[in-house]
């Protein structure tokens, strides 16, 4: 309203020597001005409010189904590119659907309005004005493909950037031991010199599209001082009415150059969008079945597997449909050389992967018809890749049971004979790791897991190569405390030491073609198995797994 103010002011007041209306129209004009900038701080706290919250449950549910996709999603993309996923293409979707779209709105709106009121003004003008907008649209639908495709080599490009730069400051240690630093910098020059040459090439499309509002203003120009003041001149237009048309062509401007760059804007959200809805399209893993639960005191803990194949990719069988069982309450030891799918073995026990085809028990009950939660409750792994948050010792124990108090943690800590070590520290249990534990050792690290798996007190503990960083008496010493704390409870155990295994009650001894032998330890060591002992000892030797 406020171009149509300067037309009264020009015409009733000045040009009429009116000065009656002068004090009500300024009265008015600020009162209008007044409720704008309230409105205006009002929809900037709901636009903040809003979209915030907006982002924030949008990256919450792709988080959350992350957790929950097959973990052989993580295998095969880089983890630079997911987190550029969750990041910037999220922020992308939020701007999009908070402030894209709502701009887009309001200046496709205003440019109607304003359009409506210049017609009403003088539509000859109007039409004179807006003769060249056509060929301009069409000009940016011609752009349109390459917009996208520009759109997207950016994002990808810096979403690969995101990724390399994870796994270079990853491993700062093995890039300095090697004196990378130079070849590591080089890299992301050449990645940055490819992205360059994108951003360069859509500048110049963003470039075009903006040349557009000032054609527009070119045209203008002649029109409302050429032909609106020859109009003025005969006396077929009142001052007022040109200097109203003149601002409102003027409102049409910022307007005009909102759409131009939310169509590009458009485009970017698109292809983020797109990103993370190939992420979204991917079916979560474990799919739950049923809910079956078994009171504590009822469940025995006895696996077994019947006719089981897995592969992780087609044509490359893990598993080929092997049979076996691992009896409740006692030790069993897996073992034979890398890629016999020992460890395969454990994640399906775990359920972290559901077979291809045959069935997993417990206790008789096949594995999907129990309830996830109940399940991984009842089952801990101990694995030789340890993983510790950049947090304290205590918060990295009490992971595994967030409900868990200070004594039950202490008592978890004993148990993995690291109790002592952390009473040593200047912080004790507030003593904070590191980035992957990176201030403690091998051995600690390795403790510190194992205290973590021990504290929700497992019915069936799973020990993947757990004592690979333990000397000879740290790991007597945890054997002792695990057989006491695992009495009657069922232990699997993987390993290549000779002094792991050699307690075990069975031993299940895997090669390439499947199961080699099955049976209790004490025949697997007997003289009609020396050539398979010897080969289990040799594979120790030359390091198998290490």
């Amino acid at each position: 309203m406020q171009p149509y103010f300067a037309k009264l002011l020009i015409d009733k007041v000045f040009l009429n020597k009116n000065p009656d209306i002068l004090i009500p129209l300024l009265i008015a004009l600020i009162v209008l001005l007044t409720i704008s900038f309230g409105l205006r701080v009002i929809n900037n706290w709901i636009y903040t409010r809003y979209s915030a919250g907006l982002l924030f449950k949008m990256r919450e549910d792709l988080f959350a189904h992350l957790h929950r996709v097959p973990l052989r999603f993580f295998s095969k993309w880089k983890s630079g590119d997911i987190y550029s996923r969750i990041a910037s293409d999220m922020a992308d979707i939020q701007g999009l659907v908070t402030e894209t779209l709502p701009n887009y709105m309001f200046d496709f709106l205003t440019c109607i309005i304003t359009t409506i009121i210049l017609l009403w003004l003088n539509w000859k003008m109007v039409l004179m004005s807006y003769c060249f907008l056509p060929i301009a649209l069409y000009g940016i639908h011609l752009i349109r493909p390459k917009v996208i495709r520009l759109s997207r080599n950016i994002t990808e490009g810096n979403a690969d950037i995101s990724h390399f730069l994870f796994e270079s400051l990853g491993s700062t240690k093995l890039v300095r031991a090697f004196d990378a630093g130079n070849l590591e910098c080089k890299k992301l020059q050449k990645k940055h010199a490819s992205i360059l040459k994108n951003l360069l090439e859509f500048q110049i499309i963003g470039a075009w599209s903006g040349s557009i509002p000032t054609a527009f203003i070119i045209v203008n120009s002649i029109i409302i001082f050429g032909y609106g003041g020859f109009l003025v001149l005969d006396g077929a237009m009142s001052l007022g009415s040109l200097m109203a048309f003149s601002i409102y062509q003027g409102r049409v401007l910022s307007p005009l150059q909102g759409l131009m760059n939310g169509f590009l804007a458009l485009q970017q959200a698109k292809v983020s969008l797109t990103r993370v809805e190939e992420i979204l399209a991917i079916r979560p893993d474990g799919v739950e079945y049923g809910a079956v639960v078994i009171r504590d005191e009822d469940l025995r803990g006895q696996v077994a597997f019947d006719t089981v194949f897995f592969a992780y990719e087609r044509d490359e069988p893990v598993l080929s449909g092997i049979s076996f069982q691992i009896p409740h309450g006692k030790t069993t030891a897996l073992i034979g050389p890398s890629g016999s799918g020992k460890s395969t073995i454990c994640d399906l026990t775990m359920r972290l992967f559901d077979p291809d085809s045959g069935t997993i028990t417990l206790d008789g009950i096949d594995l999907k018809t129990f309830k996830k939660e109940w399940l991984r409750k009842q089952i801990a792994l101990i694995s030789q890749d340890t993983h510790l948050f950049h947090t304290s010792i205590l918060e990295n124990i009490r992971f595994s049971d967030p409900s868990a108090n200070d004594s039950d943690i202490i008592e978890a800590a004993r148990a993995a004979c690291i109790f002592d070590f952390i009473q040593s520290l200047p912080m004790g249990f507030h003593t904070e790791v590191g980035d992957q534990g990176i201030r403690l050792s091998g051995g600690q690290k390795q403790r510190v897991s194992i205290a973590r798996s021990l504290l929700i007190k497992p019915r069936i503990l799973i020990m993947d190569e757990a004592t690979a960083y333990l000397d000879t008496l740290a790991e007597k010493t945890l054997k002792k405390t695990l057989q006491s704390l695992m009495k009657g409870k069922t232990i699997i155990i993987i390993s290549h030491r000779m002094s792991t295994i050699q307690d075990a009650d069975k031993i299940i001894a895997l090669d390439k073609e499947g199961i080699a032998y099955d049976g209790p330890s004490l025949d697997f060591f007997k003289k009609e198995n020396e050539a398979m002992f010897r080969q289990f000892e040799l594979n120790n030797r030359l390091g198998y797994d290490h």
